[in-house]
């Protein structure tokens, strides 16, 4: 197979249009999804029954439910009720409230995962379930989750792939408008996938360093601020 060379320069532009939209449509449903997927882990650990139902009802129906399904669902439905968004924003909402149900689980098991004795010495001293989860268990939390947290991230990424079928002009999207017009799709989807890689490279290696400077610094890092904060509290008592 030999490949046509002048594809890759004459449709780059067009190509790396989809990837910048592919990038903000990411972008937003993190930004989004991430805060979404704390209030839930809170919720779900709630000791309000009627909070954590509503939270876990909606964890469990977005990882249970292919994201495909959720899209249309988002698309089709949301008008009926008058919620009419262009197919971007139908996109974001849509990758957010999915990423959001499993950050939500990797949240509350890196929550889970901070010995408990911990909170408990935080309630002992005065200190409210808010004040205790922002100033001792979140930050601990951190450098347990970053990993689960990159690779949900990296999911997303490909996941917006999805999003071309509700005509969302993005990376897919546009490779398949392109190979249409050329009949050379080869040439096409080799960029495409090459755009995919470099991008979940480079969050997976930003990470990585990110995580490398946590556990570096762990020593001088939330676990002894947790512990001084402890005994500030206590001195101020």
């Amino acid at each position: 197979m030999n490949l046509e060379y002048t594809i890759f320069i004459d449709y780059a532009p067009t190509i790396l249009l989809g990837f910048w939209l592919t990038l903000k449509i990411v972008v937003c449903a993190i930004a989004m999804g991430i805060p979404l997927g704390l209030f839930l882990a809170l919720g779900r650990r709630s000791n309000f029954v009627f909070l954590s139902f509503l939270s876990t009802s909606f964890i469990e129906i977005f990882r249970n439910t292919p994201f495909i399904i959720q899209v249309f669902l988002f698309y089709y439905v949301l008008p009926f009720y008058g919620l009419r968004l262009s197919a971007e924003y139908v996109g974001i909402l849509a990758l957010a409230a999915f990423g959001s149900a499993y950050f939500a689980e990797i949240i509350r098991a890196g929550i889970d995962a901070v010995p408990k004795g911990q909170l408990e010495s935080a309630r002992a001293i005065g200190m409210t379930d808010w004040q205790s989860m922002k100033n001792i268990i979140l930050p601990q939390t951190l450098s347990i989750v970053i990993p689960p947290l990159t690779n949900q991230t990296l999911t997303l990424i490909k996941e917006s792939a999805i999003l071309s079928t509700i005509t969302v002009h993005e990376l897919t999207m546009t490779g398949l408008m392109v190979q249409g017009e050329t009949f050379r799709p080869f040439e096409v989807f080799i960029m495409v996938a090459l755009l995919y890689w470099a991008l979940n490279e480079t969050i997976a290696t930003i990470m990585r360093r990110f995580e490398k400077n946590i556990n570096k610094n762990r020593n001088t890092g939330p676990t002894n601020n947790s512990s001084a904060i402890l005994k500030q509290n206590e001195n101020t008592r």
